[in-house]
């Protein structure tokens, strides 16, 4: 884990109001713990491939913007900044989405409309919002 990139999240997060909400890119940027993302599975798929599969959704022409939604700011010395939320901006049905996610097996894949999403990405973006989470 980056240690200086950490530091710099969090403190780029912690001056948010809530839910703090932070770019996949810079989610991933500099992190290597596994504790960050999907830490309910019984078999993680590796911190590579949550990387790999989210960002890429944002080479697809149907996806806009993919963020996180961070769940606990600083859960530990050497922690990174904890999700168990996507949100993913675009055009791509849910049925799809769950297809390209099926190997991060996420509890849920829905409408953001189902779930709500924050007044950020509302404010942001005009297209759909999906939202994907973990317990």
């Amino acid at each position: 884990m980056d240690e200086v990139k950490c530091t710099l999240l969090k403190a780029e997060l912690i001056a948010q109001t809530a839910p703090q909400i932070v770019s996949i890119e810079r989610f991933f940027d500099g992190n290597d713990d596994l504790g960050s993302i999907g830490c309910n599975l019984t078999e993680h798929p590796g911190i590579d491939t949550f990387r790999n599969v989210l960002v890429g959704l944002l080479s697809r022409h149907d996806i806009k913007a993919v963020y996180a939604q961070i769940s606990e700011l600083d859960p530990g010395d050497g922690c990174w900044a904890f999700t168990d939320t996507i949100f993913v901006v675009g055009t791509i049905s849910i049925n799809e989405l769950n297809s390209i996610l099926s190997l991060l097996e996420p509890n849920e894949v829905c409408s953001g409309e189902q779930f709500g999403i924050p007044s950020f990405i509302q404010q942001k973006h005009q297209e759909p919002v999906s939202v994907v989470w973990w317990d």
